[in-house]
This record gives structure tokens, sequence and C-alpha cells, in this order.
């Protein structure tokens, strides 16, 4: 995929500043938690129910995802059907969708 301006602009913002790739990493945790949850279907109240939490309480799991546990962090994930990996430092996590193209072959 070719990176517009704005990836460009980010990407040099991380190699200059450690403080910005820091902040950034928490920034794009933060939408992919919410890609996540939308691609569930599920409302923040359902994700609340599921966990037996107020709403306020995913709301800031969500923006805030570096600053929960780790346990609380895999709760939420599973109460909206997400997999969880965990893989080593330097290392790609699997595509999904290239396992199981492997597995029905």
């Amino acid at each position: 995929m070719k990176k517009d301006y704005l990836d460009e602009l980010i990407d040099a913002n991380k190699a200059a500043d450690p403080a910005f790739a820091e902040k950034w990493k928490e920034v794009e945790a933060e939408f992919r938690l919410l890609e996540l949850r939308k691609k569930s279907g599920l409302t923040q109240e359902q994700v609340a129910a599921k966990l037996g939490v107020a709403r306020p309480r995913i709301a800031e799991i969500e923006r805030h995802p570096f600053s929960v546990s780790f346990g609380r962090l895999l709760k939420y994930m599973n109460a909206i059907g997400a997999d969880v990996q965990i893989v080593e430092p330097g290392r790609k996590a699997p595509r999904q969708d290239r396992a199981r193209a492997r597995k029905a072959s």
C-alpha cells in the first residue's frame, strides 16, 4: 500500500522525536480498539454489560489502552470477540487470513 503525505509525515516525526513515537503508539492502539469493537457490531454499552462494568470504563479502556492491566485488556478483547497474539520483539504477527489460507489448502 502506497503511503500518503500524512503517513510520511508521521513516519518522519516518529524517526525524529522519540516522545512523538511513543505517543503515536498509544494513538494507534486507541484507533485499533475502537475499530475492532465497531467491526464486532457492539456498542460500548453492550461491551460494558458483558464485562459487568459501566460504559465510561469501556470508553476509558479505548481512550487509554496502555493504562489498563493486561488482564482487563484481555477481557475487553474477549468481549468483542477479538483474538490476541503475543509476538516476540522484532517479529511481525502472522496475518490471520494467511494462516486460514494455509489450513484450507
